[in-house]
Parts: C-alpha cells; structure tokens; sequence
C-alpha cells in the first residue's frame, strides 16, 4: 500500500493546460465533485464534438476545452443546477493529475477552486495545516491518472 500525500485545508495547484502560474485551492470534504470558477461559459459544436468555451477571468482569454459531460451539483443552498465538466490536468505535491472538474461562477466565494472528495479520496486532509506544498513546480513530477 502506497503512503498517501498529506494536504493541508488549502494548498496550492497549477492548472497547466487551462492558465501559467499557482492558484490557490481549497480542499473541500463536504463536495463531492472538484469546481473551478468560470465566466462566459458557453457551448459550441465542432461537428465532431461539444466544446465548453469560457473564460477564468474578466475579459481574461477564451478557453475552449471538449465537453466531458454534465454533472447535476446541489450548492450549499440545496439548489440543484446541471454544470459542465471538463477534463484536465492539475498539479499538487508535485504529481500531476488527470482531474474532472465543473465550471460554475464562483466570483462570490472566497476561493476560486474547490476540490472535493472523488479526488481527495487519494489523500489525507490535515485541517490544521495549510499549504505544505510549494507554489513552483517541482521537477520531475509525477504523473497520476485515477477517476
């Protein structure tokens, strides 16, 4: 049985196929599903497929990802909405990731990206700590692909 990494309460994640840089996640045991905050999201046909076009930021560029499937999420209110799911890859503790995650406006919460429990399950959540894992990329890293 292989040790599992130990993330704090946030840490911090790259999302490299989708913006540069670090962002800052929280690690969320109560949601099921991982979210990232989106605007404009929109949906398109290539002729082959269904793209998901949307942009991270306010007038941030477009990003047009294939469409993974819907995915119906109950929000903290008990509201149910159907939200797009994209796949792609995020990096933590300096392994890489092959993620599902929904595309919602979360502009009104504190933290851009949640991460729920379909991808914690590979994890051990110490609530007291936050960001035991460095921002920079770490190099090598290691590739992980788990549903």
């Amino acid at each position: 049985m292989r040790a599992r990494t130990v993330l704090g309460w946030r840490e911090w994640i790259g999302l490299p196929e989708l913006e540069d840089g670090a962002t800052l996640a929280k690690m969320d045991t109560g949601a099921w599903s991982n979210t990232l905050h989106a605007e404009e999201i929109s949906l398109t046909n290539n002729g082959m497929e269904h793209i998901v076009r949307f942009r991270l930021t306010k007038n941030g560029n477009w990003i047009e990802r294939p469409l993974h499937e819907w995915r119906r999420v109950r929000d903290t209110g008990g509201h149910d909405t159907l939200r797009p799911v994209i796949r792609t890859t995020l990096e933590v503790a300096g392994e890489d990731h092959d993620i599902q995650i929904c595309l919602q406006d979360r502009s009104r919460m504190r933290h851009r990206i949640i991460l729920g429990r379909r991808f914690l399950k590979e994890f051990v959540i110490d609530p007291s700590e936050e960001c035991l894992h460095p921002k920079q990329r770490t190099v090598p890293r290691i590739r992980k692909i788990f549903d």
